[in-house]
């Protein structure tokens, strides 16, 4: 999923904020550090953000009068006005002059309301008409300016603004600025100066107070275009790792500093004083009261937001303690009670079980009369009564307790029935019911199969033909079978929330980009370090060296360039966040830093330290102010890229966070070890624009594999992808192992061939071979699964590349299973005197017919009702699979026994296999069971059925399923993307490096859906923003106070928010610049083109808790406007690069309907699949509680929020993983119970033990899943679904066979059946599938190695085990006890055939 790595440019281009303090405070000629703080918050009059009523301040319900700095009487100016060139201010040490101009004064008291108050009383007390000040006219004008457009970056918090304004307010006009300001170096008047004295810089003693009161309100201030903090922009050059005192330091700046050149016409030198040994005599510290920022300036305003400002956020209550599991020692709690309850089992199962065994061989006393006789138990196990067996086999220990104690207790009743009933004759009235229902549904089956062996026996030649040619006719429709490969088809159910949703926000919006990555990591290269002229070292890391810097900017040159095979150009489809203005990709690289040009990366600059200011130096001024238009000490070089917008540090950086560090907050960049290049390119989801994209996708795939082959250096490690990269590897994957695939179908094949066959002796070895029926079962196997294919293609059900690689599998271990069984047991079974050869087939049909349809029904019907999962791949998996099944069952019992007859005729006449129209010599040979099968009778059955073994495989088993039990919760849940891909593929690299380097998680939004919202109404619009007079749960003030907590919701920042940039869009900057402009015509002027053509919009608003919202009209007016305007160097919050596609909006009677938006951030760095969908999660949590503020409190209401990431559709399932895996076995589960309970009579019993052995099948592959690191994904749940049909064929035949039997005792009917059937499915399901399955070791696909080979082979290991081992066993307890209506029937049967012996001796 390489879309997760884009980069997070999209999140504002506000990055531009700083282009307007930079080019209007670089001409400022107000008050020095006026101009130069401007490099901060402002605004101009109707801009200011508060009330211009400044008797209002007077009103402060926390400050009832202004205590003015200082006293006018105890100080002077030190300057009035500024030179000619507008640059420094005239020196000055006089009292105030009398302002009176009418003008100036009413903008001195919009910009500086609080010094305007002071001075306003300063008059009164004097008597004096006008106020006086030690700025002129000229100043405040030009102040106006420059602070209204500082305001915009932090206005949006009062309090911060107003104690920020205060220092240049003061600074600039104060009539006492001789009490904190101290002129430094003049210039002496001279021509050049109109005979003025000029001063050159300046020292400025505040309070330490002030200098942390005013940081303090300030440093939680956002940037909503940039997700960052204000001050970061302010704060040059320190940026993230700004200070109080390097915050005021920065405005004092300017821009003739040797060493940081800021932005302040002349050097201010910020003295901090924390006691009066830190100033000189006769200086008083400029000490203002400050108003924190959780409280308001005035009594009518409100205080700042929580988004800025940490103190007015409400106390949540304490987060739930994430959950710890219960634990005693350390073991799970449930794990310990599973092992004690197992424990307890075992040991008293044991118990009880040897102490029985021993006192039999002992002996047991008998009372007999007044007399005490022994007689060994041993003497009745060969007494048996076959009409009533069960009570009467005294080696069944447990299940037949009640009969040894009713010989210990009743001796004379027990000897008697023993020896007496072996006569008796069971009446119809002493058989149940069920019985006879068992015995009759029996009886019907054997009837049904036996007469249709004998019609395709008899008829073969056309039933093949019928057969075939249906099959085959079905089969042409693959055709037309369409394969889905698009994996959100494949794993999000159309109806699913994430696919809803993802549906609803590319229709709202637009689909993610593609996404082109190319991660360069340093190999074998140290960091290095470089000592300044002052002894300080700076450490940097290996990727900064040029060397290393010149070969990324050559390859990001090479990659700009490619050109795909149809002409595609990088240009012609990469996102142009800046355009028209800016016709430039926005790649993501650190070379953009340099603009992509080596002359700057090589430039050098000297500084009047002595050292040398170089590329270094520009990397770490970029990194810390990103969005800065100029680096003075770099020939005024831009860190924005070429494309117009920002290059940020933790985009572009990898390998710097820090052990635990989550989010790239007060990162050490300059550590990086790694580069990243992103290309972003633009996804329409139009058929040209996908073949231009995959067109140019292509070559810039080849040009990384050539150059990572022959022109990477070798200090470099490089990993790459492009959109369509997993697409490409996954078909290279599929192609890749068809070789394997076919080795482990004809090591399958060529078992089945050979194995089939029966060795007698040399001379007749081509004779007894079966290799042609062996092909033919295969055929048959491989056309059912072609006939299910094209029968849903023909319908137009979807297949997936799952289907063509499992169904397969399954189908032949299902086919394979029953071929053997029918086989063997005709190669058993001689044909009797009186049968024809058809009669013989049907015979031999009729007696495993009944087997094969009870595993074949049972498995069919448990893979149909599998389709009711939600999950699409399993959906069309079960499906395939149910009617591959049923369709292979219907040709084993009319081809395969149809061609199973002519080859038993060939072999009868002693013709030979293949070349049949060849004869061998005529022998006979009594029939033979073969070496399996005589291995089972004489040796494996008898050592696990003893007495002694049985109570040690029980324990064994239960002890395996309690273990597994425990683990299997802890099963890691997800498919981490590595496993997806080959293991040579170039994505290893790439998914390493993701998780290794990259320092930013994927983008996520959340986005207000169509419902009713009126979001251009000022009501609406406060549960919305995140700035003063917003509420304090707004939707951005929520998702604020969500990153706040990154390490539980994995949300890293706060989101952008285009409500609030459009607020101060609309309310930017002063008297001589701003956003909002209109023509002649009323129509749009963008901020950026010259205006002189253009005037100032007139935005009208409603004033509500010191918030201006703009009314309904003017909301309407210039929305659009703002959509369409670019950042730029006049206006730094143009809305079209960050929000033209996050607002999606109509009109409708000339009014703005907003249908839906979005408000975006992104996710904290995200490692593994479980915190990718844990991410989800808290995500949709966080969504949840703002879809409740915005109902009223209510959840369930006409409102809606949900949050959107490209990741979600792929991990949703993760969510409820668990859930479905349980859904659907037991779904699969009860349709085989229940087959199996109506095909057995009803029996219960069987049933229940048929359903036991399948779950702990089940279970211990789960725990199996644990040992071997095989997690539970959408993969692993289809073959768990196929493990459960597998494990059919391991359980029903002996099941049934059990069911059946008429031996004397559960231990001889469990051996009966373990030797008839269990040979079977050994040599068929189990031999067959591991040798084809050992040779998915070698697949270079780590999904065929983990998921095929590792699962495939443990549910044949598995299934083997249980229904080999531990089922007989199993039944030789607890089996269901012999059908006496069957027994008869059995015991009729017999007499008829010896009857028909004796009349018919030949």
């Amino acid at each position: 999923m390489v879309t997760l790595m884009m980069s997070t440019l999209l999140f504002g281009y506000g990055f531009l904020g700083v282009f307007c303090q930079v080019s209007h405070m670089v001409n400022s000629d107000v008050d020095l550090l006026a101009l130069q703080s401007q490099f901060n918050p402002s605004l101009n009059g109707s801009n200011i953000g508060i009330e211009t009523n400044f008797q209002s301040l007077e009103l402060n319900s926390r400050n009832n009068t202004w205590k003015p700095y200082g006293d006018s009487n105890n100080g002077h100016c030190v300057w009035y006005d500024i030179d000619k060139n507008n640059k420094y201010n005239i020196f000055y040490d006089g009292e105030g002059k009398m302002l009176e101009d009418e003008t100036s004064v009413t903008k001195l008291g919009e910009v500086c309301p609080e010094l305007f108050v002071d001075l306003r009383k300063r008059a009164d007390e004097a008597g004096e008409e006008r106020i006086r000040t030690c700025c002129s006219p000229r100043q405040i004008e030009k102040m106006t300016s420059d602070i209204g457009m500082a305001a915009a970056m932090v206005n949006r918090c009062p309090s911060c603004f107003r104690n920020m304004r205060l220092n240049w307010c003061y600074m600039a006009c104060d009539p006492a600025q001789s009490n904190y300001l101290v002129p430094g170096e003049l210039i002496p008047p001279s021509n050049e100066t109109d005979n003025n004295t000029l001063i050159k810089d300046l020292d400025l003693y505040v309070s330490d107070a002030y200098a942390v009161g005013m940081y303090n309100s300030c440093k939680d201030v956002t940037n909503p275009n940039t997700n960052s903090k204000a001050i970061y922009l302010m704060c040059m050059p320190w940026s993230s790792l700004c200070n109080p005192y390097r915050l005021l330091s920065s405005f004092g700046l300017s821009s003739d500093n040797p060493v940081t050149p800021g932005f302040a016409p002349f050097e201010i030198h910020y003295h901090f004083v924390k006691d009066e040994s830190d100033r000189p005599e006769n200086i008083i510290e400029f000490n203002p009261e400050l108003i924190p920022c959780n409280q308001a300036i005035t009594a009518e305003a409100s205080a700042c937001s929580c988004v800025d400002c940490e103190a007015s956020c409400p106390v949540p209550p304490p987060l739930p303690p994430i959950p710890l599991p219960w634990k005693v020692g350390r073991l799970d709690g449930y794990a310990f009670i599973l092992i004690i309850i197992s424990a307890s089992f075992c040991t008293t199962f044991l118990v009880i079980s040897y102490y029985f065994l021993i006192t039999r061989q002992r002996g047991v006393p008998i009372f007999h009369g007044n007399g005490v006789g022994f007689i060994s138990i041993r003497r009745l196990a060969g007494v048996g009564n076959r009409v009533a067996p069960e009570d009467d086999d005294a080696t069944q220990i447990l299940s037949e307790s009640d009969s040894l104690n009713q010989f210990v207790n009743e001796p004379h009743a027990v000897l008697h029935h023993t020896v007496s009933s072996s006569s008796s004759v069971t009446t119809d009235d002493d058989i149940t019911f069920r019985e006879k229902l068992g015995a009759n549904l029996e009886k019907f089956f054997e009837t049904v199969f036996s007469s249709w062996g004998e019609v395709c026996a008899r008829y073969a030649i056309f039933v093949l033909i019928i057969g075939v040619a249906l099959s085959v006719a079905l089969s042409c429709c693959v055709v037309y079978v369409k394969v889905t490969i698009d994996p959100v088809e494949l794993w999000a159910a159309p109806e699913s929330r994430s696919r809803v949703e993802k549906d609803y926000f590319d229709s709202n919006f637009a689909p993610f980009f593609r996404t082109e990555q190319v991660i360069i990591a340093a190999k074998n290269l140290e960091p290095f370090n470089r000592t300044t002229s002052d002894g300080v070292v700076n450490w940097y890391g290996p990727v900064f060296r040029k060397e290393f810097m010149y070969e990324v900017l050559k390859l990001q040159k090479k990659i700009e360039k490619v050109v795909g095979d149809a002409g595609t150009k990088l240009g012609d489809i990469c996102f142009k966040p800046m355009a028209p203005d800016f016709d430039t990709c926005a790649v993501q690289s650190p070379l953009g830093w340099f603009q992509g040009s080596e002359e700057i990366l090589n430039s050098e600059f000297p500084l009047a330290t002595g050292d040398v200011y170089d590329y270094l130096n520009h990397i770490e001024y970029c990194t810390t102010n990103p969005t800065s238009p100029s680096d003075g000490n770099f020939g005024s070089a831009s860190c924005m890229a070429s494309y117009g917008g920002p290059v940020f540090p933790y985009v572009v950086l990898g390998g710097f966070l820090g052990e635990g560090q989550i989010t790239a907050d007060n990162a050490q960049f300059m550590n990086a070890t790694a580069i990243v290049i992103t290309v972003p390119v633009n996804n329409f989801k139009t058929e040209d624009h996908d073949f231009k994209a995959t067109d140019w996708e292509g070559k810039f795939l080849a040009l990384m594999s050539n150059w990572t082959a022959n022109e990477k250096p070798e200090y470099m490690e490089v990993g790459y992808a492009a959109e369509r990269s997993i697409k490409d590897e996954l078909d290279r994957q599929s192609k890749s192992d068809v070789l394997t695939i076919l080795i482990s179908y004809s090591i399958m094949f060529l078992y089945i061939a050979f194995s089939l066959g029966q060795f007698r002796s040399f001379s007749t070895l081509l004779i007894d071979s079966k290799f042609t029926l062996g092909i033919g079962g295969i055929i048959i196997v491989g056309l059912s699964v072609c006939t299910s294919i094209g029968f849903y293609g023909l319908i137009g059900v979807s297949s997936t590349l799952i289907i063509m690689e499992v169904i397969p599998f399954l189908v032949l271990a299902v086919g394979v299973d029953n071929i053997f069984i029918l086989v063997q047991t005709y190669q058993r079974e001689a044909r009797r005197p009186v049968e024809s050869h058809e009669q013989h087939i049907g015979r031999i049909l009729g007696e495993v017919g009944p087997s094969m349809l009870l595993s074949s029904i049972s498995e069919t019907c448990c893979f149909f009702l599998g389709a009711l999962s939600d999950m699409p791949a399993v959906k069309a998996f079960a499906l395939y699979a149910g009617l591959a099944l049923f369709f292979n069952f219907c040709l084993q019992i009319t081809c395969f026994v149809a061609l199973f007859s002519l080859d038993t005729r060939r072999q009868e006449s002693n013709r030979l296999d293949i070349l049949c129209c060849f004869r061998g010599a005529k022998k006979d040979y009594p029939k033979n069971e073969g070496i399996l099968y005589r291995v089972f009778d004489l040796i494996y059955a008898p050592f696990i059925l003893s007495n002694w073994v049985k109570p040690l495989i029980i324990v064994g088993f239960i002890s395996w399923l309690t273990a597994s039990l425990c683990v299997a919760p802890h099963i890691d849940v997800g498919l981490d993307q590595d496993i997806s891909m080959p293991t040579d593929s170039y994505m290893q690299n790439y998914f390493k490096f993701l998780t290794s380097y990259l320092a930013v998680g994927a983008p996520v939004y959340f986005v207000i859906q169509d419902t009713g919202l009126n979001a251009t109404a000022a009501d609406v619009q406060k549960k919305i923003c995140g700035s003063a007079g917003c509420d304090m749960d707004s939707v951005v003030t929520q998702i604020y106070l969500s990153a706040k907590i990154a390490n539980r919701t994995y949300i890293a920042a706060p989101s952008s928010s285009w409500l609030d940039d459009f607020y101060d869009w609309l309310d930017y900057g002063g008297d001589f610049s701003g956003c909002c402009f209109v023509d002649d015509n009323g129509d749009f002027c963008p901020s950026s083109q010259d205006q002189i053509m253009c005037t100032r919009c007139e935005p009208t608003y409603v004033v509500n808790n010191n918030k201006k919202w703009p009314t309904q009209e003017s909301f309407d007016k210039y929305f659009e406007f703002y959509l369409n305007d670019n950042p730029g160097m006049e206006c730094p919050k143009g809305g079209h690069p960050s929000y033209g596609t996050a607002v999606n909006r109509h009109k409708l009677d000339n009014k703005t309907v907003i249908k839906s938006s979005y408000f975006q951030t992104y996710h904290s760095v995200m490692k593994n699949s479980a915190d990718y969908y844990n991410g989800m999660a808290a995500a949709r949590q966080v969504a949840d509680n703002i879809t409740t503020m915005l109902n009223g409190g209510n959840h369930e209401g006409p409102h809606h929020v949900f949050p959107y990431s490209v990741f979600y559709v792929f991990y949703e399932q993760y969510l409820t993983m668990w859930k479905d895996v349980l859904t659907s076995l037991a779904i699969s589960g009860g349709a085989i119970f229940i087959a199996v309970l109506l095909l057995l009579g009803l029996d219960v019993q069987s049933s229940l033990i048929t359903m036991l052995v399948i779950s702990m099948i089940v279970a211990d592959l789960l725990g199996a899943m644990y040992w071997w690191d095989i997690s539970l994904n959408a993969v692993s749940l289809v073959n768990l679904v196929m493990a459960v049909g597998i494990s059919v064929e391991f359980c029903a035949h002996i099941v049934r066979g059990f069911a059946v039997s008429c031996e004397n005792s559960r231990s001889n009917r469990a051996k009966e059946t373990l030797v008839k059937m269990g040979s079977s499915v050994l040599s068929g399901i189990t031999l067959t599938k591991f040798g084809g399955i050992i040779v998915l070791a070698f697949a270079k696909s780590q999904i065929f190695q983990v998921f095929y080979f590792r699962m495939y082979l443990l549910i044949v290991l598995i299934g083997a085990a249980h229904g080999l081992i531990f089922l007989p066993v199993l039944l030789s307890y607890l089996g269901p006890k012999v059908n006496r209506a069957r027994l008869k029937q059995n015991f009729e049967n017999s007499s008829a055939i010896e009857r028909a012996r004796s009349s018919n001796p030949l």
